[in-house]
């Protein structure tokens, strides 16, 4: 079993009733046409509680009625929104979406609240959209900006958070996968480790295409992030690098990539899976000097 501390906040409600917000135009008797539907759109809107954050930062998204001035609203909002077939909030770009309206056994969860984290600095478009009977009724979006300026990922070196602890960072399954950072310190040597698990992934089984994933998503994350390698492919060489540049003795089989920052050094290492371990590649960082 995993056993991560999950960072991430969220609220879902399960409600059983629905209601109607249709409202139909009146039949005019002289032309004798059929009744229409008159969709007008809902007044539900996304807000976040900040608009400029860094990666790992979490970003609290809420909904809320414009409407709507009384008490309880994370109440009220299900209660309104119930018969919308889904409403779905999705980053532009990905191909996933997380649906905050999902069908239950005898009725519904409505997620009004939760958190998100950005494993990338740009700025990114956030879209909210509800549908009924294939008619868009939500529409809203907004921009959220994130920064990288920290040394390593979210850790600063002469400042660290959170030691000791393996935290995950939640993507709410618009990547696939998502991000697990434990910073350390043993020996008076410091060091952070990034790695990566799969949501589709049932980690109390086999899967050999497993280490080929974490590789991919591993290299290509701290690539995006940091650039070309500094080292790579030359088995003599990134041994070498990896002995000059790293104080850390930590159990390893290879050395795939090396990369150098102006405040870290970075590799991407390789260690052959035991039956208590869990994966099969980690990203390696310490401070230079």
């Amino acid at each position: 079993m995993l056993k991560y501390l999950s960072v991430f906040a969220f609220s879902t409600l399960l409600v059983f009733s629905c209601s109607d917000k249709y409202e139909q135009l009146d039949q005019d008797d002289k032309d004798k046409e059929p009744k229409e539907e008159t969709v007008k759109p809902l007044p539900l809107h996304l807000i976040a509680d900040t608009k400029k954050a860094g990666i790992y930062d979490m970003v609290v998204f809420t909904l809320k009625d414009s409407t709507y001035k009384g008490p309880n609203e994370s109440m009220v909002v299900p209660l309104i929104y119930s018969n919308l077939d889904s409403l779905i909030w999705q980053v532009e770009g990905s191909s996933q979406k997380f649906n905050l309206l999902r069908q239950q056994a005898g009725g519904y969860s409505f997620t009004t609240e939760w958190g998100h984290h950005f494993y990338l600095p740009g700025t990114y478009k956030i879209f909210l959209s509800g549908y009924k009977d294939n008619n868009r009724l939500v529409r809203d979006s907004m921009n959220v900006n994130i920064s990288a300026s920290a040394d390593f990922l979210n850790v600063s070196w002469d400042q660290v958070k959170n030691l000791g602890q393996n935290t995950g960072y939640t993507s709410n399954g618009t990547l696939g996968y998502e991000f697990y950072i434990l910073t350390e310190k043993k020996d008076d040597v410091l060091f952070s480790g990034l790695r990566v698990s799969f949501d589709s992934t049932d980690y109390r089984k086999p899967n050999p295409d497993l280490a080929d994933n974490e590789r991919a998503a591993l290299s290509a994350y701290i690539t995006q992030l940091y650039g070309k390698a500094a080292f790579e492919d030359d088995e003599a060489i990134l041994n070498q690098q990896f002995k000059q540049l790293f104080k850390s003795s930590i159990p390893k089989d290879k050395v795939l990539k090396i990369w150098k920052t102006k405040k870290s050094n970075i590799a991407l290492l390789y260690q052959k899976r035991e039956e208590s371990d869990i994966f099969h590649y980690w990203v390696h960082a310490e401070p230079i000097g």
